[in-house]
């Protein structure tokens, strides 16, 4: 692993030249000073922003601004399908709905399942939980928006654990005993991973006038037992006790907030089978800014930097807001730090306030040493500001999604989610995703159409574009490949003109190598691998080795059913639900024969949809892959904790341009991935008898014995914290690094010698 890690920062002379073809220039700034402190940053797990480990994974929404999608869980080349979210109908009335899985981001609960918000349509939702095929384990009382006693709020607001479909867009939040926060308009939820059961509802106009939902929630561990909350899309800073929902802090907006615009609209929108209708509970959803694009104020999406000795005196968190109508130019970053004391309690302040220099609807999102945040803005730039003073360190010319936050790894690299560029806030270092391979990738998932008469198609092959379900870990990246056909104008001289668009025919998992953006060797590539539809939404690796993704945009069917002429072969299967009516599935076969007779000429009644797609599709939901050896999962989880170990060893010291710090927080982090992930994906080894019961014990015991010395050695070097470890504690961690670093060897040796 190369040491492009989180540099100190240099708040003097930091200049960036850097062109939007991602080709980095000499970039002058100062030589990071020596380390005059270390401070205890805990076990980020998953990439979340927590002062004290806890035992789950986290998929959090567009682009995770909890430490943005860098996890402790390595990926895999060689997957399978593991499975899809149920399929189950909107029009069968017992069915979850899971076929309308629309969420951005899903939660991995320490009891493993997997927990998401489904919206089903026509203002009704639940709260699912599924197992690691994608069936339904558990499910929330279904909600709808009937108000039948006319007082304007929807009967079921707030009863029983009907969580409203307002919640739709967020991904759960889990603390380190299991429980599951949401939050729709009406209020706060905490429910029981196991069963899903209310332990408590806490409603917002019992102490506030908050009439808006948050995008996300978070977490953090201050106090005796800590605090969820955020601040909400009407502006409202609300954060409430986690153990009875009891609010703690509760601040009307500020002046500059949602208040401040005059257009407000509601969202309906219908779509075949079903309806996904927010208008019924949502009467004030969306503030529309300046010319009317959508772009909403975003102070309901965190980065939270917790206070940690060294660092800060104060927990921090930071939030977007757009700017006023009539001033896209005038987007702000804030900063909040919590107070208390003894005589007044709990409360906030604001540390600062930084204009952001164009419109924005991306949340801020931080590198792992909680120094520098960032604030996209609508023009896809990078904002890097000082988390402690709000002062702009620098913003490198990249042409970023405009209102994604970029994901961070964990060297601390900004990444768009899109062109799947990174680049480095510390010294202009870019790394970006080979591009010149999509058109393999693409080639072996689908058919190609040469012959076909469809105009816009003729003569075309497949291709793809990267975008969602992105997963940064420290030797690999993930992303969710769209794969189609571009669209073309024609031939001009001789040379097809292609637009630069696809249809949205399938999406499938590509994983890149980290430290050069090629394309990683070894990977199985096809049709059983691809789910039609696309994802531009988030994912997560599981600790027991599974990614997650989102499949969403629900248009894409369109091309799939009726442009390849394929729509009656998932009506013709041993599955008798669909997800539409009978009704309108014959309204759909009779346009599907007339595109077939006028436009798709050759294509004949079977379409070319791959035999390996002929199986029931859910509109939208999750696909989950696995790796196709858990024992090779195992071997990645350990290959990667040597690179973490590894660094750690080489900034044992405390000269200038030392990471000590560093090398602590990946200390821990090495020894969590091998008490968690590690012993999770051996132990999944040992149940499908990868290897037998001697030798899973050996393995496990290797590993327990690393994590072991990696964490004393840690211990060594936080003992006197914030204070630098004198010259005895590093030898005495050097020692740790060092017994931690042979029996990795031996470990992986061991796995070696059991997979040959």
């Amino acid at each position: 692993m190369s040491k492009r890690v989180i540099r100190g920062i240099v708040f003097g002379l930091l200049v960036f030249a850097l062109n939007a073809c991602g080709e980095g220039q000499e970039v002058v700034r100062e030589l990071a000073p020596k380390p005059e402190h270390i401070s205890d940053r805990g076990v980020q797990e998953h990439g979340k922003v927590w002062p004290r480990s806890i035992d789950s994974a986290y998929m959090g929404t567009w682009g995770d601004n909890r430490n943005s999608g860098s996890t402790l869980v390595t990926s895999f080349e060689q997957r399978r399908l593991a499975g899809q979210s149920q399929y189950l109908s909107w029009t069968e009335p017992n069915s979850p709905p899971v076929s309308a899985l629309m969420t951005n981001g899903s939660t991995e609960a320490p009891n493993g399942l997997i927990i998401a918000a489904s919206p089903r349509g026509a203002g009704t939702s639940t709260v699912v939980a599924l197992d690691l095929e994608g069936m339904v384990v558990w499910r929330t009382r279904e909600w709808d928006s009937r108000d039948e006693d006319g007082d304007g709020v929807a009967d079921l607001a707030g009863v029983d654990n009907a969580v409203a479909s307002s919640a739709g867009i967020q991904a759960p939040m889990v603390d380190d005993e299991g429980a599951i926060y949401l939050t729709d308009n009406y209020g706060v939820w905490k429910l029981d991973q196991d069963t899903g059961e209310r332990i408590w509802f806490s409603r917002f106009l019992d102490y506030s006038e908050n009439k808006l939902a948050s995008n996300d929630l978070r977490l953090l561990n201050e106090g005796e037992a800590g605090l969820v909350g955020n601040v909400f899309s009407s502006g409202w800073h609300i954060w409430l006790d986690r153990r009875d929902g009891s609010p703690v802090i509760v601040k009307e907006p500020d002046p500059f907030s949602a208040e401040d615009c005059p257009v407000l609209s509601t969202m309906y929108m219908s779509i075949s089978g079903g309806e996904l209708d927010k208008s019924g509970e949502l009467d004030d959803l969306v503030c529309l800014a300046y010319d009317a694009n959508n772009t909403t104020p975003q102070p309901n999406n965190l980065a939270v930097r917790p206070a940690i000795a060294g660092i800060s005196e104060h927990a921090r968190y930071m939030f977007t807001y757009a700017g006023p109508v009539g001033k896209p130019d005038h987007a702000r970053l804030i900063a909040y730090d919590f107070t208390y004391s003894e005589e007044e309690g709990w409360g906030i302040e604001k540390a600062w306030e930084n204009l952001i220099a164009g419109m924005t609807a991306a949340s801020p999102s931080l590198t792992p040493d909680y120094r520098v945040v960032n604030a996209s803005d609508g023009d896809g730039a990078v904002n890097f500001v000082s988390v402690e003073t709000g002062e702009e360190i620098g913003s490198p010319d990249v042409n970023f999604n405009s209102f994604g936050s970029p994901g961070v790894t964990i060297d601390g690299l900004f990444c768009d989610a899109w062109s799947v560029t990174c680049v480095s806030p510390f010294d202009g270092h870019i790394i970006q995703a080979d591009h010149s391979v999509t058109g393999d990738i693409a080639a072996a998932v689908l058919p190609e159409l040469e012959g076909h008469s469809i105009p816009f198609l003729w003569g075309t092959t497949p291709d793809a574009n990267y975008v969602g379900g992105a997963i940064y870990d420290p030797a690999r990246w993930t992303y969710s490949a769209t794969v189609g056909y571009p669209y073309f104008l024609g031939k001009v001289l001789g040379t097809r003109i292609r637009m630069g668009q696809l249809t949205p025919t399938a999406m499938v998992p590509v994983t890149f190598d980290a430290e050069t953006g090629t394309l990683m060797p070894g990977q199985n590539l096809g049709p059983n691998l691809a789910r039609p539809g696309t994802s531009e939404s988030n994912a997560m690796v599981t600790t027991t080795g599974r990614y997650v993704v989102q499949k969403a945009e629900l248009s894409s069917l369109f091309f799939y059913y009726m442009l390849q002429g394929n729509y009656n072969l998932f009506n013709e299967n041993e599955i008798s639900g669909d997800d539409i009516s009978e009704e309108q599935f014959d309204q759909i076969r009779e346009m599907s024969s007339m595109l077939n007779y006028f436009v798709l000429g050759p294509i004949d009644a079977d379409g070319v949809v791959p035999d390996a797609w002929k199986v029931p599709q859910p509109m939208g939901g999750i696909a989950i892959y696995e790796p196709t050896s858990f024992l090779q999962g195992a071997l990645n989880q350990a290959e990667m904790v040597i690179g973490l170990a590894t660094f750690a060893g080489q900034n044992l010291c405390k000269d200038a341009g030392c990471e000590i710090e560093e090398a602590a927080a990946r200390l821990g982090y090495a020894a969590w991935n091998l008490d968690k992930a590690f012993q999770r994906q051996l132990t999944e080894a040992a149940n499908r008898r990868e290897v037998n019961e001697a030798t899973h014990s050996q393995l496990a015991g290797r590993a327990s014995s690393a994590a072991a010395s990696c964490r004393a050695a840690r211990g060594k070097l936080l003992a006197r914290q914030p204070q630098l470890p004198d010259e005895q504690a590093l030898g005495e961690a050097a020692d740790g690094v060092g017994d931690c670093l042979a029996t990795l060897r031996a470990l992986v040796q061991g796995i070696g010698s059991v997979s040959s």
